[in-house]
């Protein structure tokens, strides 16, 4: 019996030394994070489940001890490691509602730009420091650090052969609501999140499409569409293209631009007592009946906006398109050029930010003016103004000699978080000196309105036959735990406790579209990817294309976003689709979203078997443009 005892002690105290540092490094580190998260962000991890999630860290922890040389520097690894998936998830949270997820990886660029030097501090830098303290601090000595060394490359790249299953059982043990990734997050803690979501992105990922499929595909949606409704409203039927004088067309995509009025104070929301953007603008809007755009995203990921409007697809994803790469496509860009416009896009910001000057080369635009072709003479900290911006293209658009027809494709910069002000633009609201995201947004929409009104009678004045399309490409950022939006129960609680009509707001911006000497249309409530087909028939070009490809449902609007799909039925009644959701309209709406992303997944990634199918596959709302 002594003898057993004493086993049991040495044998505890071998354990003990083995696992003491992760143990206790693990251990410290996870729960200074989850009180920073809990106390700075509002994010609890359920107790009982992040127990679970630090002893899972803590074998993690052991794994990369067993081949580190120095603890000094094994120890900040593990904190930095923790921090940046606890309260970089936490954070990330309080300000969109979803924890780091493994598509981020395709934003951090952007991300580290988007907050300059800030970015670098907390984003950039942590994970420099992370690669230098794991390849730094690499042991070879010794066949044990050499098993855990080749055992820690091996199970990542192994994922991908036993995903499916794995992520079967942890689904059913641990759970998952797709719709809510706030909710798995505090369900699962930081570690197991991010491996049950990498082991969703391993077992999701699915080959190119083989032409059979693609042709299936096609057929089942053109089974739904019947004769679109876009195609019988009156206010977008197609009109003659007229090839002696095309007419020009100018779509500016209004950074963050969106009325902020709703969370204002009711009875005076500026200081002047004024409404807050410029009349000439409300009463252009109101000719339009108010129509509005959906955007895919919230808070950021214009580029994804940009691509929707461009080619016709929707985007259902946080990853930025244009970040990930594609394949060379025929988008509006290609499809005008082949009718003799020149294409120009302008955007006064680094070129390579979202990678826009390989993704608009891709998509077909003839030239790309970026920050270094203009003048930096009105800004407002880092932006250039927008009123500086429309002056200087339709400078440059008069100076050069080609006569074709344009295309041009504005992308503006001003509005953007921060928000930054300057002495030359003074607050219109008052400004919270806690939570001042509100007010210098809402100033900078003031200003942003009536450069937009400006440059419209401009071009209305200039170019009266011109297609002109204005809209905002998503909602801005207001601050930790949706800040202001709370104002008059705008936003309450997560994404995952959103009713349908307060989910489509948060996806819904301003849409003006004049029409030439027709005016201003009124279109309702159109996602972003239906703007494409909207030009098309505007300017009567009967041509095949792969916009039409993917005409939504009959009688339905569709908005896909990530992790849910937001619809509108035919009596404008909003509804949502959270996976696995079949009842109602959304049985069809989720088989139309997997055959759309199966097509897109071919077009832009795969084979291209759809675009030798165009004609074939032509859809009654471009036949009727004959």
């Amino acid at each position: 019996m002594m003898h057993a005892k004493k086993d049991w002690r040495r044998f505890g105290a071998q354990l003990w030394q083995r696992w003491r540092i992760p143990v206790l490094v693990v251990g410290v580190c996870y729960l200074a994070a989850y009180a920073v998260s809990a106390l700075a962000f509002g994010v609890v991890v359920e107790p009982h489940r992040a127990l679970i999630d630090l002893l899972f860290l803590a074998a993690a922890g052991r794994l990369i001890l067993a081949f580190s040389r120095r603890v000094w520097a094994y120890a900040a690894l593990m904190a930095l490691l923790i921090g940046a998936f606890f309260i970089g998830s936490s954070a990330k949270i309080a300000l969109l509602g979803r924890p780091v997820m493994p598509d981020d990886i395709y934003s951090v660029v952007a991300l580290v730009r988007i907050m300059g030097w800030l970015g670098w501090v907390v984003v950039a830098l942590p994970l420099l420091l992370m690669a230098g303290l794991l390849v730094g601090n690499l042991k070879f000595a010794g066949r044990r650090a050499k098993a855990s060394l080749a055992a820690f490359i091996a199970l990542p790249l192994a994922c991908g052969f036993f995903a499916e299953g794995a992520l079967r059982g942890a689904d059913i043990a641990i759970g998952n609501h797709p719709w809510d990734q706030r909710e798995n997050f505090t369900m699962r803690g930081p570690a197991l999140h991010i491996l049950q979501e990498t082991l969703r992105a391993y077992a999701t990922g699915k080959p190119a499409p083989t032409e059979a499929e693609v042709a299936a595909a096609l057929d089942r949606i053109d089974a739904k569409a019947g004769a679109h409704q876009a195609a019988r409203n009156p206010a977008v039927q197609p009109a003659a293209f007229d090839a002696a004088g095309p007419r020009n067309v100018h779509i500016i995509l209004l950074e963050s631009f969106w009325d902020p009025t709703p969370l204002l104070p009711k009875d005076r929301p500026t200081l002047s007592g004024e409404p807050l953007l410029d009349p000439r603008f409300y009463k252009l809007w109101d000719e339009t009946g108010r129509s509005t755009a959906m955007s895919p995203t919230f808070s950021g990921g214009t580029a994804n906006a940009e691509f929707e409007v461009l080619c016709g697809f929707p985007v259902d994803s946080w990853a930025v398109k244009f970040e990930q790469g594609f394949n060379t496509a025929p988008c509006l860009p290609v499809l005008l050029g082949d009718q003799g416009y020149r294409t120009v896009a302008s955007h006064p910001n680094a070129p390579g930010f979202w990678n826009r000057i390989n993704a608009y080369r891709r998509l077909g635009f003839d030239t790309f003016w970026s920050k270094g072709d203009f003048a930096l003479d009105e800004m407002i900290v880092w932006m250039l103004s927008d009123r500086s911006l429309y002056r200087q293209i339709a400078a440059k658009l008069k100076a050069e000699s080609d006569r074709r027809p344009v295309l041009d494709f504005i992308v503006t910069l001003y509005g953007h978080w921060t928000y930054d002000m300057v002495p030359e633009r003074p607050a219109v609201v008052p400004i919270n000196p806690d939570l001042t995201e509100l007010g210098q947004f809402a100033t900078a929409m003031h200003y942003k309105s009536i450069e937009l009104m400006d440059e419209i009678e401009r071009l209305r004045r200039d170019d009266p036959t011109s297609l002109i399309i204005a809209f905002g490409d998503h909602l801005p950022n207001l601050g930790y735990n949706w800040g202001e939006y709370k104002n008059n129960g705008f936003f309450a609680g997560g994404w995952g406790d959103f009713p349908p009509a307060m989910y489509a707001r948060s996806r819904s911006t301003p849409l003006i579209v004049i029409d030439g000497e027709r005016g201003p249309l009124k279109l309702g409530t159109q996602p972003l990817y239906r703007l494409n087909q909207l030009v098309l028939k505007r300017l009567g070009l009967d041509v095949p294309n792969i916009g039409a490809l993917v005409p939504p449902p009959e009688d339905l609007t569709i908005r896909p976003v990530p992790d849910t799909i937001i619809g509108y039925d035919a009596a404008a009644k909003p509804f949502l689709c959270n996976p696995g959701v079949t009842h109602g309209p959304c049985g069809p709406v989720q088989a139309w979203m997997e055959d759309v992303k199966l097509v897109a997944r071919d077009i832009f990634d795969g084979q291209g078997h759809a675009l030798a199918l165009l004609e074939r596959h032509r859809h009654p709302v471009a036949a009727s443009l004959k």
